[in-house]
């Protein structure tokens, strides 16, 4: 006898299909409720308080715990800073030295880079603006500040001040109504004094006073009260001025050498433009050397006048 084909059945391949899908379906149930029972078991049996936190983090040896673990121990430090004293001055002390008193690498560039970008101070007090200057560091370092010309400057100030205070407006007081009044007495010299200094005679503010210094060290110092004519923005009121009470004591130029200088240390003196230099240093070539500094003067960018003021600059 001879079966016929149930047709009610479903194909075979598809019943190996559903039975696949099922069988993934528990896996995953199974998958997750594996994790859960592991995280809820988990979950209590370590409480971890501060000091279990603290004492991990010291323990591990990741490079992210060593570096914080050593800004710790460096902010321990400043706090615990110790101070090695001596007198300075805040507008020409440097860095290094500033971190030998005992200030941080931070510290001491805030107060220089302060200075370098065109600030001064005036008296100790100004140390306060700097953003890193704290009460503490203040207390420990201001005693040990000493700023040049300091009480010359308190004297000027109060002697220019009227003595009465009712006195009318339109009364006749010479020393005030004058422009750029000062006291015959004050006297600078020139190649020793600092921007700061030069800010003692009236009518020079701390952009005159920089520039004058500036340009002071440019020259490798003044021969001639004169060369102030050539500062910037220098007026002919405010040279006759000042230049009664400025002097040159002992002038003492620094000098290039002429027969070993190149192009680039020639032509970085105020005198000397590129072109002067390239006709030295051709003349130079030439002669193979300089064997006085009247050598130059055939130069024909050389006049007399120009000669003259650059001749105390020079060396063989």
């Amino acid at each position: 006898m001879k079966f016929k084909k149930d047709d009610s059945f479903m194909p075979r391949k598809q019943k190996q299909g559903i039975i696949f899908f099922i069988g993934i379906g528990f896996g995953v149930v199974i998958a997750i409720l594996v994790i859960a029972l592991t995280f809820f078991n988990n979950r209590g049996k370590e409480e971890f308080n501060e000091n279990d936190i603290v004492y991990s983090q010291s323990k591990d040896s990741s490079k992210a715990y060593k570096k914080r673990e050593f800004e710790e121990r460096d902010y321990t430090k400043k706090e615990k800073r110790t101070y090695k004293p001596f007198p300075f001055n805040p507008n020409t002390i440097t860095k290094t030295q500033l971190i030998e008193f005992g200030l941080s690498e931070k510290q001491a560039s805030n107060v220089v880079n302060y200075v370098i970008a065109g600030g001064s101070f005036k008296k100790k007090e100004d140390l306060k603006k700097l953003y890193c200057m704290s009460e503490d560091l203040y207390n420990a370092i201001s005693p040990y500040v000493q700023i040049p010309n300091q009480e010359k400057r308190d004297i000027i100030t109060q002697d220019l001040k009227p003595n009465n205070t009712n006195q009318k407006p339109n009364s006749d007081n010479s020393n005030i109504s004058k422009p750029f009044a000062m006291k015959p007495e004050i006297m600078l010299d020139l190649n020793q004094s600092d921007s700061l200094d030069l800010q003692i005679l009236r009518g020079i503010g701390p952009s005159y006073g920089k520039r004058i210094y500036i340009y002071g060290q440019k020259l490798g110092g003044y021969t001639d009260i004169s060369q102030l004519k050539e500062v910037y923005g220098m007026t002919d009121s405010l040279y006759n001025i000042i230049s009664k009470h400025l002097k040159i004591e002992k002038a003492n130029p620094r000098k290039i050498n002429i027969n070993t200088a190149t192009i680039k240390e020639l032509s970085a003196h105020p005198y000397i433009d590129f072109y002067l230099a390239k006709a030295i240093i051709k003349l130079r070539i030439e002669l193979k050397s300089f064997k006085s500094l009247d050598q130059i003067r055939p130069i024909h960018l050389l006049d007399q006048k120009s000669y003259e003021k650059l001749i105390p600059y020079l060396e063989l």
